[in-house]
C-alpha cells in the first residue's frame, strides 16, 4: 500500500538548503525561475521569518487537506510505479492565512519522475487557508513523506 507520512518542521530543524526552488505562488501559480545556489559556506538560516503560528496547529490543517497529496502521488505511481521519497516545502503563509508561496526546498527522488507530482502537490498547497494571526507573513516548512 502507498502511503504518505507528513511533518510539521519546527523552528530547529529548518535548514538551508542550495538546491534549486520551484516556486507556486497564489497569483499566478507559474513558477519562478530557480533560485542560485548560496555561497560556498551558507550562514545559519535566520529563523526570524517563522512564524507565531504553533506547528501543532499548522500540522492539523495540513493533515485534513492529505487526500490531496495522497491523490498528487497516486497519480505519479501510475507512470513511475517505484517511486518514493521525501520532498521538503517551504509555506509561506500571510496573516489572513492564504498561501502566498509555496516552493519545493528539497528532495530525495528523481526530480524528472516526481516533477508532475511536485506540480500538482504545489498547486494543491497554494489553495489552502490556515487561521489568520497578527503576524504579516510567515514561512513553515513541511516535510512529507512517501512510500509504497
Amino acid at each position: 500500500m502507498r502511503t504518505l507520512s507528513l511533518i510539521v518542521a519546527s523552528a530547529t530543524v529548518v535548514a538551508a538548503c542550495g538546491a534549486p526552488r520551484t516556486v507556486a505562488t497564489r497569483t499566478t501559480g507559474a513558477p519562478a525561475a530557480a533560485v542560485a545556489p548560496p555561497p560556498s559556506a551558507p550562514p545559519e538560516p535566520s529563523r526570524a521569518h517563522l512564524g507565531p503560528r504553533d506547528p501543532i496547529t499548522v500540522g492539523s490543517v495540513v493533515r485534513s487537506r492529505d487526500a490531496e497529496l495522497q491523490f498528487c502521488y497516486l497519480e505519479g505511481t501510475k507512470k513511475h510505479p517505484d517511486l518514493a521519497g521525501r520532498l521538503t516545502v517551504h509555506v509561506r503563509i500571510g496573516g489572513n492565512g492564504r498561501v502566498t508561496e509555496a516552493a519545493v526546498e528539497s528532495r530525495s527522488w528523481d526530480r524528472s519522475k516526481a516533477k508532475e507530482v511536485e506540480a500538482c502537490v504545489l498547486s494543491r498547497i497554494a489553495r489552502w487557508q490556515f487561521d489568520e494571526s497578527a503576524e504579516p507573513t510567515a514561512v513553515y516548512p513541511l516535510i512529507l513523506l512517501f512510500s509504497r
